[in-house]
Parts: C-alpha cells; sequence; structure tokens
C-alpha cells in the first residue's frame, strides 16, 4: 500500500517547512468559509444534488461544533460524521474501491479497517503541527479510501476538524482539492503541506515545488 508506506516512512515534521507553519500558526482565527465557497464553486454545480449539498452543510456544521468543543478524533467519530454526509450510518467498506471512473484502485485486505483504525488515533496524539496532522488525515481518508462513498467529502471535513479545533482558520480549498496528489507521492504531500501552511497565512497558494 504505497501510501501507508510513505506515511509511515516520512517525517512529519517538515523542518524545511517549519517558516510556513509558523507563519499558520501565527494567523488568529476566524470564520473563512472556505468550505461553502467550495460548495457554491465546486462541488455543487458539479453534482447538482440539493440533498447531498444539505447533507453536507449538516455535517459541517456538526464537525465545527465538535471541533469547539475540543472534541478527540477517533475512527467511530469520523463514522459519526460520514453517516450525516451519506444519511445512513456506514461501515468500513468491504472490498476494493475505486475513484475518478476506475482509474483509481484501493485495494482491500482484511485488516485494513484496524490498520487505518490505529493510524488515525496515533497519528492524531503524535504532536506533530497541527496543519500537518490536518493534511495527514485528508490524505488518509483519501488514500486508505475507508467509507463505500463520500470519502473526498470526509477528507475535506476532516481537514477542517483538525484547524478548528487547534483554532487555525480553513484556508482556500480549491487549490488543495486540484494539486493532484498519488498514493506514495511524499514530495506532493510535502507541497500538500506548503500550500495549505501558506493559505492559512495568507499568503495565497501557488504550485511550487516544496
Amino acid at each position: 500500500m504505497p501510501h501507508l508506506q510513505a506515511s509511515l516512512a516520512l517525517d512529519w515534521t517538515f523542518p524545511h517547512l517549519r517558516p510556513e507553519l509558523e507563519a499558520a500558526s501565527a494567523r488568529a482565527f476566524e470564520e473563512t468559509h472556505a468550505q461553502e465557497r467550495f460548495l457554491a464553486e465546486l462541488d455543487t454545480p458539479a453534482h447538482e444534488d440539493p440533498a447531498r449539498e444539505a447533507r453536507f452543510r449538516d455535517a459541517l456544521a456538526h464537525v465545527r461544533a465538535l471541533a469547539d468543543a475540543q472534541a478527540p478524533l477517533t475512527y467511530e467519530r469520523l463514522r459519526e460524521v460520514q453517516a450525516r454526509v451519506l444519511g445512513h450510518a456506514v461501515s468500513f467498506r468491504t472490498g476494493d474501491a475505486f475513484a475518478h471512473g476506475g482509474a483509481h484502485r484501493y485495494l482491500f485486505f482484511p485488516e485494513l479497517e484496524a490498520m487505518f483504525t490505529r493510524k488515525v488515533e496515533a497519528d492524531a496524539a503524535d504532536g506533530c503541527h497541527p496543519v500537518v496532522q490536518a493534511v495527514r488525515l485528508y490524505l488518509d481518508l483519501a488514500f486508505f479510501h475507508p467509507f463505500p462513498d463520500g470519502n473526498a467529502r470526509a477528507a475535506r471535513l476532516g481537514f477542517e476538524f483538525l484547524l478548528r479545533r487547534a483554532r487555525l482558520p480553513t484556508p482556500p480549498l480549491t487549490p488543495l482539492v486540484l494539486l493532484p496528489k498519488h498514493p506514495g507521492d511524499v514530495v506532493r504531500y510535502a507541497q500538500f503541506v506548503r500550500l495549505a501552511a501558506r493559505g492559512i497565512a495568507g499568503r495565497g497558494g501557488g504550485a511550487e515545488s516544496p
């Protein structure tokens, strides 16, 4: 599993990104409405499904309340949020998953759910910078692809949850979502962290190499 191997081998402290991370930490919390902008500009026009949008908004409000209450990150909490995203109870997927019209395949094996649970909960307690933690959770939700549907939405919600819980504003989402990302590509992982940090600091986000 390229993402897991890369994630376990990577130095998530990103010492070469310290100036960007410190600049992000210096930004006072504010409501940026980044999720709502992404919905209006990209997600809703792409899907034209009012019920889908309403469920996401409900899940977003729930995530924000959890973050404001300093709720811990657990796999069960991710499932709870995803149930709101999809409108029904959810469990970990039980077979291979596909995305981007079948171009991306995410394999299933019996230990995958336990592995995902351990990783998410250990990462949440490892003391990395909140921006790094938020990016890492985004990537885990995208590349473990834990749920039968809605993993991209789960990734955006998890990203906001960890930033907001750390009292950091959510940066513009479009550059982050559209940044090409492939499982195991640690150069892109670092670039994602840099773009997120710069977006939070208000420096914009170009597609520069890390």
